[in-house]
This record gives structure tokens, C-alpha cells and sequence, in this order.
């Protein structure tokens, strides 16, 4: 009897279902969570208590949610209430959830509600806040920490291997790719050991974490243009930075050159912008800026003061009557304006590829109305275009004309 007692025990254990998942854990207080603390660290489920019902409630409900409880792994759960008039009465309030170790100072960009995450020394390293967190379901706030918290354990896990190495270069190499794990910060003190593993920075480890594009005033676009390609090629630097380089050079392209002659220079880098990364912001606004913010020239429009550019760049005719082999007569005939142009190149496209070109610098005034390029062309093209270099000064540009092609 006893021993079939055993038997039916041990089968009735074995038939329960067993629960593997690890859930994170609420405390009242930081006070309270400390005590408890692991390597997963800390969340903040802030919410504005009297002023943002809806945040309230959002914030209150993921605090429970057995999804977010186990993208959370072992961290401690904390709700804390933040307010938008300060008296004695909400500043004690506040205190008892979070005690000493107060609420998050560098929280100039978050908007409430949010989640703030720390690691168990609090250290804060990533936040969830805005539509990212009011427009998802909880199912989908419970990836995107579960996003987080594997994140900060692959950065940790590169700190930790890089710690064991003597080799300086790959030491410097382990950590720069710790801080270029995706959705989270960095330590402050990699830059100093950075510093003190390779001083001159030859890796150019620091140069990429410190990177920051910005443009001179009066300084050419063929300068900006030149350290924007160098960027891009860089291959220390984040995609998002790069994307932020790259919409900041299309606005300026744009405020300066306008839709016409600077669009082949709005594509180009919105595209790349779309490449980088296709789902952030900035990609997904790519093809945006490409229809809005660019006008194409088209054979027949001739030139203008709104064709011609402030600067020497390339503008880029499209519709161009030349696609069979042969030879071809392009001219451009002065029609009315108080200046002339300056042609510093043209060239003959198809596609990206130049099929011929003349770089001899030309001029069409009143004292030589008309000048006529003459290009012979050897295949048929398939998507014809010229690209024409324009010289002129930004205060020269008063200035209309034809250009016609002729077959000979």
C-alpha cells in the first residue's frame, strides 16, 4: 500500500506542468528592489499620476502583464509615479517609491509615459517611451524589451571578452563593438579606456563614437560633400549617424540649390539614406524627399536663373533626344538676361555611365551668343542625359537660354 502510494504520488508530480520561464518581479520601492537586485537590473514604469490618465492606466497594466513580466527576465519591476505640479505632498510620495535613488536626470528628450532601464548599478542604458510604447499592444511592448534586455547582455558579454584579452588592438576592438550594440548606451567610461588603450586613435574608435556632422557656413558643397562620402565610407560609424548626415546635407542641398539642380544630389543620398536602415524614420522618409523635394530638368526647358545652380554642381537634363549611334550637335543659345553662362563641363550619360564628355570650359554672352558642343555617339542609349556643370557666381545667374540637339 505504501509503496503504490509512492507510485501514485510520483506519477501525480510528473503530470503537473512544469514552468520554465523566468518572470521579473515587482517591488513597492527602490529600497525594496535593491535588496533583490540581479544582473538584469532595474525597469521604471513612470507614469504622470493626475494628468495622464491613459499613461497611468498603460503603465499600471504592463507592471502586470505576464509577457513583459517574462521579456524581463529577472529584472526588478518598479511603477513610479511622476508629477507635473511638485508640493510636499507628491515629493514625499515620490520618495517612498523611490527613495534614494530618485528619479532619471538626463530625461530632457523622454516623454511620459515610459519605461526606463538600468542595470543592477543604475546605470541607465535604454528607455521605450513615445508612440513606440502608447501605440503597441502589450504583446508587442514585451518584444521590444525582451529586444532590450538581450541587448544589454550581448554588450555585457563584449565587455567581459574584452576584459580578458592582453591583445590591446583586439581589446579596443571588442569594446567599440560593445558600443554599437543596437538600442542601447554605452558606459561613460569607454572613451577614457579607449583613450588610455590606443592614445592617438588609430583604430579611429573614438573618432567614430564622437562623430557629429555639421556644415560651415560658407563652406563649399563640394567640401561638404567630400567629408559626407568619407563618413559613409566609414565603417566605425552607426547607420543612424550616417542618416542624420546624410538629411542633413539633403536639407542644405535643398534651401541652397532648390529642387532642380540640386535633385541628383537629393536622390542620391536620400537613397542611400533608404539603404542604411529601411525601417528607421529617416529610411522610411526617403522616398518621400525623393518625390517632394525633387524637380527633374527635362530637354526643352532650356536655362534659367532657377536651373542654374549657386555653385558648380552638376545638373542633369533628362528626356534627351539622342538614343541611336551618331553625330550630334548640342547648342546653347542666349535669349534674354543680364548675364551670360559659363559652362565648365558637359557630359553625355547613360544611366550612370558617361558615354562622352568635353571639360573645356565655354561661354555664352552677349558678345558670343550661341556655343555648340559636338558629340559622336557609338551605341545606342537607354536612358540618355546630360549633365551639365554650370560656372556660374551666385549673383550671376540672371540669365535665360535655349539648348537644342541636332543630329547631323
Amino acid at each position: 500500500m505504501k509503496k503504490s502510494y509512492s507510485v501514485l504520488l510520483a506519477c501525480a508530480l510528473l503530470a503537473l506542468p512544469v514552468s520554465t520561464a523566468v518572470a521579473a518581479q515587482q517591488f513597492p520601492s527602490y529600497e525594496e528592489a535593491a535588496k533583490r537586485v540581479t544582473d538584469d537590473g532595474y525597469i521604471l514604469f513612470i507614469y504622470p499620476e493626475g494628468w495622464d490618465r491613459y499613461g497611468e492606466k498603460l503603465c499600471k497594466k504592463l507592471v502586470a502583464d505576464e509577457g513583459v513580466r517574462e521579456a524581463a527576465g529577472n529584472a526588478a519591476l518598479i511603477l513610479a509615479p511622476i508629477y507635473q505640479n511638485r508640493t510636499e505632498k507628491t515629493n514625499a510620495k515620490a520618495k517612498k517609491v523611490m527613495g534614494s535613488f530618485g528619479y532619471p536626470g538626463d530625461m530632457a528628450d523622454i516623454s511620459y509615459p515610459a519605461l526606463i532601464f538600468y542595470d543592477k548599478d543604475g546605470r541607465q542604458y535604454s528607455a521605450l517611451y513615445g508612440e513606440e510604447l502608447v501605440d503597441a499592444s502589450a504583446a508587442e511592448v514585451a518584444k521590444l524589451v525582451a529586444q532590450r534586455m538581450a541587448a544589454k547582455k550581448k554588450q555585457q558579454a563584449l565587455f567581459d571578452e574584452s576584459g580578458k584579452t592582453s591583445d590591446t588592438a583586439q581589446k579596443a576592438r571588442l569594446i567599440f563593438e560593445a558600443t554599437q550594440v543596437s538600442g542601447i548606451n554605452s558606459p561613460n567610461w569607454v572613451r577614457d579606456t579607449l583613450k588610455s588603450i590606443d592614445p592617438d586613435d588609430k583604430q579611429g574608435y573614438r573618432a567614430a563614437l564622437d562623430f557629429g556632422f555639421g556644415i560651415q557656413a560658407n563652406e563649399s558643397l563640394d567640401s561638404i560633400l567630400k567629408r559626407l562620402d568619407a563618413a559613409l565610407e566609414n565603417e566605425n560609424i552607426v547607420a543612424w549617424k550616417k542618416q542624420r548626415a546624410c538629411a542633413m546635407v539633403i536639407g542644405h542641398i535643398r534651401r541652397a540649390y532648390g529642387a532642380m539642380a540640386g535633385g541628383p544630389f537629393i536622390t542620391k543620398y536620400a537613397r542611400i539614406m533608404q539603404k542604411l536602415d529601411p525601417e528607421s524614420p529617416l529610411g522610411l522618409s526617403a522616398p518621400v524627399v525623393m518625390r517632394d523635394w525633387v524637380k527633374n530638368y527635362h530637354y526643352g526647358q532650356g536655362w534659367s536663373d532657377q536651373i542654374i545652380p549657386s555653385a558648380p554642381i552638376p545638373v542633369l537634363m533628362h528626356d534627351v533626344p539622342i538614343t541611336k549611334p551618331g553625330t550630334y550637335n548640342i547648342t546653347f543659345k542666349l535669349t534674354t538676361g543680364r548675364d551670360g553662362i559659363k559652362i565648365n563641363s558637359l557630359r553625355l550619360m547613360d544611366g550612370d555611365d558617361c558615354v562622352v564628355a568635353d571639360s573645356t570650359p565655354r561661354e555664352v554672352g552677349w558678345h558670343n551668343r550661341q556655343v555648340t558642343y559636338t558629340f559622336a555617339v557609338k551605341k545606342t542609349l537607354k536612358k540618355p542625359a546630360l549633365e551639365i556643370t554650370y560656372g556660374n557666381a551666385p549673383d550671376k545667374r540672371s540669365s535665360w537660354g535655349d539648348i537644342t540637339i541636332s543630329a547631323q
